[in-house]
C-alpha cells in the first residue's frame, strides 16, 4: 500500500488522495506531465529561452504546464546528491508539525518513476506578481555574497523592514532553531525573505528547507550563516543570546524550546511515512536525536 505523496498517508494504489490533489492543484488528478532524467535539460533550455529566472544551487525551474503557469517551481533530482526532493518536502512537513509556516509543496513522480519536488510560487498571487525581497536583496549585497552574514543581521533586517516586528522576528527565531535541529547548514541570506502585499511587509513562509546534513555527512558545519560569531559547536546559548537580541520574552523562548522538545514520536511518524529510503530514514532520526541533545 502506498502513501499520499501530499499528506503521507496510505492512498491504496495511488499516488494522491483525490481530496489532497483537490486541495493543492484544484482539480482531483495531478495536472502535470514532467519529464524524466534525460529531459531536464531540454526543459532547461526552454526556460532559459524564454528568460525565466530561479536561482539556488539545487536544479529547480518554474513550471510551465497549461493553466499551472510560471505558478509552481520543480525539483528534479540532484545529478550528485540523491533523493534531495523527498529530502525537502519531509523537512518542510516537519516544519509544519512545529507550526512554521510553509510555501505549499507535494511531491509527484517524473515520466521515469523518479521523485520530483514540485513547491507553489510565493510570488505570484493568479495573475498578479507579488513583491518579494530576499535578505541579499535587503542588506543590498550580491547573490554570490549569500553566506556572508550572520542571523543577528537578518534579524536587524527583518526589525527594519517587517510591519510587525515581533510576530516576525519569533517566526525567524524559530526557523533557524529548526534548521539546527534538522542538520540544515545551509540557511543563507538567500534562504529568508520578505513579502509586501496590502501595504503590509512581512517574513515569508519558508522554502529551501533541507537535511543537508543527510545528503552531505561530511559537513562541519552546522549553520549557513553565523550565530554568536560561529557555524559550528553551536551551544543553547547562542539561541538564547539570539532570542535576547531578536527581542523575544524569556518565557517565550523556553516555550519555543520546549515545543521542539515533545513531539519526537511524530517526527517519527513523518520520517518512517516518507519517500526516502530504509537506511536515509533511519539517519534522518539519528541526525535529528543528535542536534535535539542541545536542547536538554
Amino acid at each position: 500500500m502506498a502513501n499520499c505523496c501530499f499528506c503521507y498517508q496510505p492512498a491504496g494504489t495511488e499516488a494522491w488522495h483525490p481530496q489532497c490533489c483537490e486541495t493543492f492543484f484544484g482539480q482531483p488528478q495531478v495536472p502535470v506531465n514532467l519529464p524524466g532524467q534525460g529531459g531536464w535539460e531540454q526543459a532547461a533550455a526552454e526556460v532559459i529561452a524564454q528568460r525565466i529566472a530561479v536561482t539556488g544551487v539545487q536544479p529547480k525551474l518554474p513550471l510551465v504546464s497549461g493553466d499551472l503557469q510560471y505558478q509552481y517551481i520543480f525539483k528534479p533530482q540532484h545529478p550528485h546528491f540523491p533523493a534531495m526532493p523527498e529530502n525537502e518536502d519531509l523537512t518542510m512537513h516537519l516544519a509544519t508539525l512545529f507550526g512554521i509556516d510553509v510555501c505549499r509543496h507535494a511531491l509527484v513522480t517524473a515520466a521515469d518513476g523518479s521523485w520530483v519536488y514540485l513547491a507553489a510560487r510565493m510570488d505570484r498571487n493568479g495573475d498578479q506578481q507579488l513583491h518579494m525581497e530576499d535578505c541579499c536583496q535587503l542588506a543590498e549585497q550580491p547573490a554570490d555574497k549569500k553566506y556572508h552574514g550572520s542571523y543577528e543581521k537578518i534579524g536587524r533586517l527583518l526589525a527594519k523592514h517587517c510591519t510587525d516586528p515581533a510576530t516576525d522576528l519569533k517566526r525567524f527565531f524559530e526557523l533557524v532553531l529548526f534548521s539546527y535541529l534538522t542538520g540544515n547548514s545551509d540557511m543563507h541570506l538567500k534562504n529568508f525573505s520578505v513579502l509586501h502585499q496590502q501595504h503590509t511587509i512581512t517574513l515569508a513562509p519558508a522554502y529551501d528547507l533541507l537535511n543537508i546534513h543527510l545528503i552531505n555527512p561530511a559537513d562541519t558545519e552546522e549553520l549557513g550563516l553565523t550565530l554568536n560569531a560561529r557555524k559550528r559547536k553551536i551551544r543553547l546559548s547562542d539561541f538564547v543570546l539570539l532570542a535576547e537580541r531578536l527581542g523575544i520574552p524569556a518565557a517565550t523562548r523556553d516555550g519555543i524550546f520546549h515545543q521542539f522538545t515533545v513531539l519526537d514520536h511524530r517526527v517519527a511518524a513523518w520520517v518512517n511515512a516518507s519517500f526516502l529510503k530504509a537506511d536515509d530514514k533511519e539517519n534522518y532520526l539519528r541526525i535529528w536525536e543528535r542536534q535535539q541533545k542541545i536542547l536538554s
